[in-house]
């Protein structure tokens, strides 16, 4: 899609008004300064969704979605950020210039473009072998015993990698194609003993794996010509590039994004075949993690299709280990998991081969929440007795205490507290003492940042460069930390910064840091200088604060602490705006927004 200049998205922010765009999904009517409706997002029984005309951004009390008018549209459309922003500067008439970058911005995206022209040539030769009767005879039978159709390996790509130490490396040597080049790319190998290169993958079936705008961005291989002599891993993947990085892409979810929305239900299995296979019988609904722990950017991706996913891993103690790992991040975001133990020695390719679509979709039905697959397993395998009953519930308590709905959370307490026979005020208590427990290893952070902020103004008011508070210094001081250490801004993005930033440069310059995020995928100052190029003030700011950010012992512990921080500025904000708004409605609704209160003390 192309760079988009900052200055230009504020032109399309600026000029498309949020509720507008909101009222051709959801009915809205005036809350005081606010409008209101139900959820699009969630099941929303009671006005929960709100829409701010002045900072131009929505809110859900419900579920927690939010954000401006670019997030709204991503999300009831399914569009990647630089399509919502393009919808919307073609709605309002609004250019958008051909971007001219610097020579370091050409060399990124100059050779961003050829390691995915590389990676396009060899899925092509991979496919080529495939059909060749001769070169891919092997492939073919290990094809056909799978039971795939023609259409899944079409649909998939699927080619094979010879069980030959050169025959990528001369397939690129013969088109003209650089051999470094195809070594970042991850494709071939650099010689250690010898001059040259040899193939990464041989002698393997080949799965392309693409990113969610279809790009082929890297390969995984299933050995075939297995070779006694030589030990060998069955499956190998690409290693990490420029254009690929695996803990935020999901195997299929390209060819299965409309499914997945469609069905309104998502299933996460872990390998390439299991993927394929369910496709095959029909479940076409289905994104894979390839072996790896889910991660947070992946989750959110998912966020972004659907609200209900199964977990649907192998039939064994791996399998089990790796649901439980993934738990805390769905409940994390707010999504609602399920998991589907199969029998043990089983695994979706080998379930679905032998009982088939309609079995599958049955047990997924019947499956158990997160939270109650935690309480089931926990008895069988560590007993109902006393030790037993405290080792489930601790596990149960680390999904808990990852739940930010204050609402979710009470009600999960209850029926955990309900399923192991413990008073519901010891579960509290415990979770409490977690929490003061990790507090303490970070109280000299947040209570930095809580004393500052004490005496901050009205972000309504707008910026107060001019005459900067201890709240404003605070706030300066996160940014600062985050462009000075800009690996982390991901795990901020739900952090709603956008909600309560009382400074109006600052609440920009943080719209300007999650604009670039959304295209590039990461944030490098270098980068975030050029989008700003038409922005001096944001870009003088931007300069400042990177500069001042300082050196940081513990990254983990600093991150942690500033979440917290985060956590509650969000709260007492959003604590304000319906206080805000009960002074100006009537009883029945001032009975909604109290509820809604309560919800977030």
């Amino acid at each position: 899609m192309g760079f988009i200049p900052e200055e230009v998205l504020q032109q399309i922010q600026d000029t498309a008004d949020i509720r507008q765009v909101v009222q051709e999904y959801v009915p809205l009517k005036k809350r005081g300064r606010n409008w209101v409706g139900l959820c699009p997002f969630h099941s929303d029984k009671d006005p929960s969704f709100s829409v701010s005309e002045d900072k131009q951004i929505f809110y859900c009390f419900g579920c927690g979605e939010g954000g401006d008018v670019f997030k709204f549209l991503m999300r009831m459309e399914g569009l990647s950020f630089a399509e919502a922003a393009r919808t919307l500067a073609e709605r309002y008439g609004i250019e958008i210039p051909k971007h001219r970058s610097g020579r370091a911005g050409r060399r990124r995206k100059e050779e961003r473009q050829a390691l995915l022209e590389i990676n396009e040539a060899a899925k092509g030769f991979f496919a080529e072998n495939l059909r060749n009767p001769k070169v891919g005879a092997l492939a073919q039978q290990y094809i056909s015993r799978r039971g795939l159709s023609p259409e899944v390996v079409e649909q998939f790509r699927l080619g094979w990698a010879p069980d030959a130490w050169d025959s990528l490396v001369n397939f690129f040597k013969d088109r003209g194609f650089d051999h470094s080049l195809a070594e970042k790319a991850g494709l071939i190998v650099q010689r250690s003993n010898a001059p040259g290169y040899y193939d990464r993958f041989r002698g393997r079936i080949i799965f392309p794996i693409l990113d969610h705008r279809g790009h082929t961005v890297a390969f995984g291989g299933r050995i075939i010509a297995e070779n006694p002599e030589i030990e060998q891993p069955k499956y190998l993947n690409s290693p990490e590039t420029p254009v690929y990085h695996k803990g935020r892409v999901l195997y299929g979810l390209f060819q299965n994004r409309d499914s997945i929305r469609r069905a309104g239900r998502g299933v996460v299995v872990e390998g390439y075949m299991d993927l394929i296979s369910l496709y095959q019988a029909g479940v076409k609904e289905a994104v894979a993690t390839l072996g790896t722990a889910l991660t947070e950017d992946q989750v959110r991706r998912m966020k972004g299709i659907a609200r209900n996913w199964v977990l649907l891993f192998d039939g064994d103690e791996a399998g089990r280990k790796a649901a439980k790992r993934a738990l805390p991040i769905f409940y994390r975001f707010n999504l609602s998991p399920r998991v589907l133990e199969l029998p043990e020695g089983e695994d979706p390719d080998s379930f679905v081969r032998k009982e088939g679509k309609d079995a599958l979709y049955q047990m997924m039905d019947g499956a158990p929440s997160g939270i109650d697959f935690l309480l089931d397993t926990g008895v069988r395998i560590y007993g109902d007795d006393v030790d037993g009953r405290h080792r489930t519930a601790e596990e149960a308590l680390e999904v808990v205490a990852a739940i930010e709905d204050p609402v979710r959370k009470s009600l999960i307490i209850g029926h955990v507290a309900q399923r192991i026979g413990l008073r519901e005020t010891s579960l509290w208590e415990r979770l409490r003492a977690d929490e003061r427990r990790l507090a303490r290893r970070r109280r000299a952070v947040s209570a930095q940042a809580a004393n500052e902020d004490a005496d901050g103004t009205d972000p309504a008011r707008g910026s107060s460069r001019g005459r900067i508070g201890k709240g404003v210094q605070a706030e300066e001081k996160l940014l600062g930390f985050l462009l000075g250490h800009s690996s982390v801004i991901g795990e901020f993005l739900d952090e709603k910064l956008e909600l309560w930033l009382q400074d109006q440069d600052l609440r920009r310059l943080w719209q300007a840091v999650v604009n670039l995020y959304n295209m590039e995928g990461c944030v490098e100052i270098s980068a975030l200088s050029k989008s700003l190029e038409g922005l001096s003030d944001l870009k003088a700011l931007a300069m400042r604060l990177a500069s001042e950010a300082p050196p940081c012992s513990s990254l983990d512990e600093m991150v942690a602490a500033l979440k917290e921080y985060c956590r509650e500025r969000r709260k007492r904000a959003l604590r304000q705006e319906l206080m805000d708004q009960m002074r100006m409605c009537g009883p029945d609704e001032g009975e909604i927004l109290l509820r809604q209160i309560q919800g977030l003390i």
